[in-house]
């Protein structure tokens, strides 16, 4: 906590002279005119104008039309403008050519006419709406605020929808049968990476993407792809914002402020997100335990069938704050700063039944657990832009801390029956703290309009630290015993030091880009406990190549090359051992080495008006893959040796995985949209463990499908479903899922208000089930979670001036995420 002190304090110190210098620094300019409807020469009120500098395109002021559609923009220093309008039902207007001299610092524009875009159907007006999904060459972006799972549920939720995407019971992101994908925020690494997505209300989020191929530029973690959550940030002048609430079954309740004032040359964003989220759940385990003779054949077996109940009640509190500021038209610093803190409190009951060969109840038990744990995170950012005269030509620089707090106490209570009740009491407490600091640069120099060069580096330090204490409960004493052999005080270290070039040209119909990126690694994982510390440090080179076709506008295709790496994670490399289950032990290994991926994609694009298909072939070889890897072991009870499993990770010798996507977006009708993806993969597996060779080949595939309609004015219906395969790993197979969402929203109060009804999970179907088999065992695993629930909101949308609706992506010449690259 005083480092979380220390550097709030530091944040301030930063702001104040910003804040101290905001008033000394205007122009004396002026720009006015009048907006008019064309055709019928109508005043326009109550549309936005905002004025951009020519050179870059940045936001200089902005102001509102009053009911005459009159606008005055004041305080303008010397230069270059572009005004642009925009309103509900007219295409977005650009007036060029505008220029603020000091001979002549009043520019009078006149009347500006603005054609109405907006068709009647009927009942139903009808705009132009924004896709759920936009496919690109090098990436899809899901539209969250088009999403009506958005208005009360979690990413995870969201990324169901998301084409190659998968998510497990834990919220944890699978894409494209891999599930070593890097997560970002705004582009960049942060505390809110390290949660669990099924924690991250969906109402933050103003688009997800998803780049399966990433370029040299961004930084090579994730062997699978880059997942980039971009955060809500309104860039309209003025004073705007939003405020919703949400209320499910089974306790569950959301909330959400978002605020931004823009005014001259301060632009200034804030939140605050508070979230109840309540999930009951079962799980079953059937395991056969196989006794081998001294041949390697099945002498005996025994049986032991697991049934559990659990719940988990987790509240959080988010808060987000940002501020720009526009030095000069060509230099602009920017600050950010999010805090979360939260309680998770969980149960889970484990009732166990132990059977002869012959199927016969020899015992049972029960083990009972109760979690509670304390979350902080914390993300500084701190920004600087600079633009020049050439038309691309940008410096950026960025400093960022980012840090996880996670204290934890668990107690575990057993019940052994047979000849006599034996009551078994052991306690962890687990202090995990996690903290990375990062400096990077970049550079883009224009040669010409059509080729560039990009350079940059990056430094990072990242410390995981985790103290986990066990203890037993002396049944004679009844004090709690600290024990030694099950504690671990576990440290992980990384230094990574970056740098990368990317050149690209176009010739004729062709562009290209070529790049490389170098990076040295330094990691030193401490087990204190036992005194044993693990040295890796290695060098690596990550090429990439990027070749595309625009045969036209409307018809692209796209060969792209990437060589990308694995870092493993905390969770993978503490040894700590999670007892949860005492018959199904869960812990890290420290020797894990890093994977690396050889990535090849070949996509075509290709539109036909509103409508668009997006096919990519793929092709994916990875040597050392991180997998899960599940052993026999003999579990201690009461001085009895009794047969249970042991789940650590290990690196596969190789996995090839090679496959194809497809999508596509349908207008229907002008009220009827469908938008399709279809993704089939092969996979295979292998991997040397002691003397036994392990392989595994599969096929497998998933589908998603949404389809949106405005059947009433101002009322609109999804319904989302998806379908996966059954999924090979190297020792068993995940089961086939199939689950469907319906949601509705109908605007209110002249569209400043807006009322949705969601069911998720609609046919009650969704639950992840998993066969895990060994020489000595077999499992049969059944995981559901309640996950049909109903959830009412309400939003309230404060001097907004549409829902968003009318506003097609790109359409005021700004794309995605911002600040788009990790590197």
């Amino acid at each position: 906590m005083k480092t979380y002190l220390q550097f709030i304090l530091f944040f301030l110190l930063i702001l104040t002279p910003l804040a101290l210098s905001a008033q000394s620094q205007s122009g004396s300019g002026r720009v006015s005119g009048t907006l008019l409807e064309a055709g019928t020469s109508k005043p326009i009120g109550f549309a936005n104008v905002v004025l951009l500098s020519a050179p870059d395109s940045s936001l200089v002021t902005g102001a509102t039309t009053d009911i005459e559609g009159v606008f005055i923009l004041e305080r303008i220093p010397a230069g270059r403008y572009v005004l642009r309008a925009s309103m509900v039902g007219y295409p977005t207007k650009y007036v060029s050519g505008i220029s603020v001299t000091p001979e002549k610092p009043q520019v009078a524009l006149g009347n500006i006419t603005m054609s109405a875009s907006a068709t009647q159907l009927g009942e139903v007006e009808v705009v132009a709406q924004q896709q759920i999904v936009d496919y690109e060459l090098d990436k899809r972006v899901v539209n969250v605020s088009q999403d009506l799972n958005a208005q009360s549920g979690t990413v995870a939720e969201v990324m169901q929808n998301l084409p190659s995407v998968d998510v497990d019971i834990d919220g944890n992101v699978n894409m494209r049968g891999s599930s070593n994908v890097t997560i970002l925020i705004d582009g960049k690494r942060s505390a809110l990476s390290e949660i669990p997505l099924d924690q991250i209300p969906a109402n933050m989020i103003e688009s997800i993407e998803l780049i399966t191929n990433p370029s040299s530029k961004y930084n090579p973690e994730g062997t699978s792809g880059i997942i980039n959550l971009v955060l809500k940030k309104e860039k309209k002048p003025g004073f705007n914002g939003s405020a919703s609430i949400t209320a499910g079954t089974y306790d569950n309740y959301n909330t959400a402020l978002n605020l931004n004032y823009r005014y001259n040359k301060w632009s200034l964003n804030g939140g605050y997100d508070f979230r109840q989220r309540t999930r009951p759940g079962t799980q079953r385990n059937n395991t056969t335990n196989y006794y081998l003779n001294d041949a390697g054949q099945i002498d005996s077996t025994s049986y032991r069938l697991q049934e559990g109940e659990r719940n988990s009640t987790d509240i959080s509190h988010n808060f987000r704050l940002g501020a720009d500021y526009y030095l000069t038209p060509k230099h602009t610093l920017s600050a950010s700063a999010l805090y979360r803190f939260g309680q998770d409190e969980g149960s889970n009951d484990i009732f166990y039944r132990f059977l002869d060969e012959d199927r016969m109840l020899q015992s049972t038990s029960t083990r009972n657990t109760n979690e509670v744990e304390d979350e902080r995170a914390l993300d500084l950012t701190l920004g600087y832009r600079q633009t020049f005269d050439r038309k691309g030509q940008e410096l950026t620089a960025d400093v960022i801390y980012n840090a996880n707090a996670d204290d934890e106490v668990a107690l575990f209570e057993e019940r052994r029956t047979g000849i006599e009740t034996l009551t078994e009491i052991q306690e962890t407490l687990v202090d995990d703290e996690n903290y990375e600091f990062v400096t990077k640069v970049d550079y883009v120099h224009p040669f010409s309009e059509n080729s560039r060069l990009e350079s940059g580096f990056r430094t990072s330090f990242e410390r995981l630290d985790e103290d986990s204490r066990f203890f037993n409960m002396n049944s004679e004493t009844g004090a709690m015993e600290y024990n030694v052999d099950q504690s671990n005080h576990f440290v992980y270290d990384q230094h990574v030091y970056s740098l990368y070039t990317n050149y690209s040209n176009k010739f004729k119909s062709i562009t290209y880009q070529v790049g490389v990126r170098a990076e040295q690694t330094l990691t030193k994982s401490d087990q204190r406990t036992s005194n044993e510390v693990f040295n890796n440090n290695y060098f690596s080179l990550f090429p990439t190549l990027f070749i595309t076709n625009d045969f036209n506008e409307d018809n692209k295709v796209q060969f792209s090359y990437s060589r990308r790496i694995n870092r493993p994670r905390s969770r993978f490399l503490n040894p700590f051992v999670d007892r949860s289950d005492r018959y199904n032990l869960y812990f890290g290994n420290p020797n894990l080495n890093p994977e690396f991926v050889n990535s090849l994609e070949l996509g075509y694009l290709r539109y036909w008006g509103q409508a668009s298909f997006n096919a990519t072939m793929f092709y994916r070889h990875t040597t050392d893959e991180i997998e899960r890897f599940r052993m026999p072991t003999t579990i201690a009870v009461n001085g009895v040796e009794e047969p249970g499993t042991q789940t650590t990770f290990i690196n596969l010798s190789d996995n090839t995985s090679y496959g194809f996507e497809f999508g596509a977006n349908y207008p229907i009708t002008t009220w009827w949209r469908l938008n399709a993806s279809w993704s089939g993969f092969r996979t295979e597996l292998s991997t040397t463990q002691g003397d036994t060779e392990l392989s595994s080949a599969q096929f497998s595939w998933n589908s998603k499908l949404n389809s949106n309609m405005t059947v009433w004015k101002d009322l609109d219906i999804q319904l989302s479903g998806f379908y996966r395969a059954p999924r090979n790993d190297i020792q068993g197979q995940m089961e086939e899922m199939f689950s469907a969402d319906l949601g509705m929203k109908k605007d209110i109060l002249k569209k400043n208000g807006t009322v949705s009804l969601r069911i998720s999970d609609l046919f009650n179907t969704r639950q992840f089930n998993f066969l895990s088999y060994g020489p000595e065992f077999r499992s049969e695993i059944e995981n559901r979670r309640q996950s049909r629930i109903i959830y009412l909101g309400f939003t309230y949308r404060l001097n907004s001036d549409d829902n968003n609706r009318n506003r097609r992506r790109n359409q005021d010449g700004q794309e995605g995420g911002g600040d788009e690259d990790d590197f």
